[in-house]
């Protein structure tokens, strides 16, 4: 195993491990004071972003299952945050929009999250801000490459091809020593 990779030196547990500590400092506000969960608030921040939205877009920029941000969609609703129009081009979709009461409770809170960051970024010189929004940007387009489910899916084949290869090798070196002996058996 290399080193350079272990756990702690792992981008995506280094990542978690940050976004855990940001999600659990701002959820102190969302939670107690709206009462939101981190789901709903992602979603909240979500259509505040980019209403009127379809729940399926919201889902895909949330990475979240469409059952999950159907719950979210239906507790922000009983809370007077969201409500939900009917397509007119489609009248069989739905288009998520904030109330009032939604807009200043995500613009509360996107204030506070907004303050965060920049505190957060504060350690950064001007240039090593650039460079980490360049590696971020490097980052976030290789994941969309690698993280696909075909490419996990040749990954995971690989692999497993990998593993049988010693197996396979192993197997016809015994066959080519059996096929030696019985060579000199026959030919002493």
């Amino acid at each position: 195993m290399n080193p350079e990779f272990s756990l702690e030196n792992r981008i995506a547990y280094r990542f978690s491990m940050l976004s855990t500590a940001n999600v659990r400092c701002v959820a102190r506000l969302y939670t107690k004071k709206f009462g939101l969960s981190t789901a709903g608030w992602r979603i909240l921040s979500i259509i505040g972003r980019y209403e009127p939205i379809f729940p399926s877009i919201a889902a895909q920029l949330s990475t979240m299952d469409a059952d999950k941000v159907t719950r979210a969609a239906d507790r922000l609703v009983e809370l007077g945050y969201v409500i939900r129009n009917t397509d007119a081009a489609d009248r069989r979709r739905v288009i998520l929009c904030l109330t009032s009461r939604g807009r200043a409770v995500y613009e509360e809170v996107e204030e506070v999250s907004q303050q965060l960051d920049s505190e957060w970024r504060s350690v950064l010189t001007a240039e090593e801000a650039r460079v980490f929004n360049t590696v971020m940007s490097k980052l976030d387009a290789q994941a969309k490459r690698l993280f696909t489910d075909e490419a996990m899916d040749a990954r995971f084949a690989a692999a497993s091809e990998a593993k049988r290869r010693p197996a396979a090798k192993k197997a016809a070196k015994k066959r080519a020593a059996s096929a030696a002996a019985k060579k000199r058996a026959v030919n002493p």
